[in-house]
């Protein structure tokens, strides 16, 4: 556990956003498991369910804990690590335009193949499916910037 929760406030707040990134990919993938559920039938749709599940479950009692439990020791220094233009910050917001830009690119081609996909699925199934694309852009985005900036 003290490996876990780091000591010092910096550690702190960079572990805390490494576990957002981590949960945001976790819930894109709960997110595509959803759409393929949906678009298959009979045994591997119930497999997919229970993916769902168990990501969602995974979660609440993995992440969650270790999210109050670092910002409760982190106080303030977690909170000020998102803003500004700090190497977190930086982190953060190239994944999130990073991870936009994708999203934008997988609507257009999307949309360029309205007969063979747009026209055979379900708006909810189609949403669950950019949604999650969209989480899961961000998440391996936000370690392929923090991966590539060793300044």
């Amino acid at each position: 556990m003290p490996r876990l929760i780091p000591k010092s406030r910096a550690d702190i707040a960079d572990r805390l956003a490494g576990l957002t990134a981590i949960a945001t990919g976790l819930a894109g993938l709960i997110y595509a498991a959803g759409v393929i559920q949906a678009l298959t039938e009979g045994e591997v749709a119930a497999w997919f369910d229970t993916i769902q599940i168990v990501g969602g479950v995974l979660i609440l009692v993995g992440f969650l804990p270790l999210f109050y439990l670092m910002k409760a020791r982190a106080g303030d220094a977690a909170r000020g690590a998102w803003k500004g233009d700090g190497f977190t910050a930086v982190q953060f917001q190239r994944a999130g335009i990073t991870a936009f830009v994708a999203t934008v690119v997988c609507l257009i081609i999307l949309s360029m193949l309205n007969r063979l996909v747009l026209s055979r699925v379900s708006a909810e199934v189609l949403a669950d499916g950019v949604i999650g694309f969209a989480l899961i852009a961000f998440s391996v985005s936000f370690f392929l910037h923090g991966r590539g900036d060793s300044e």
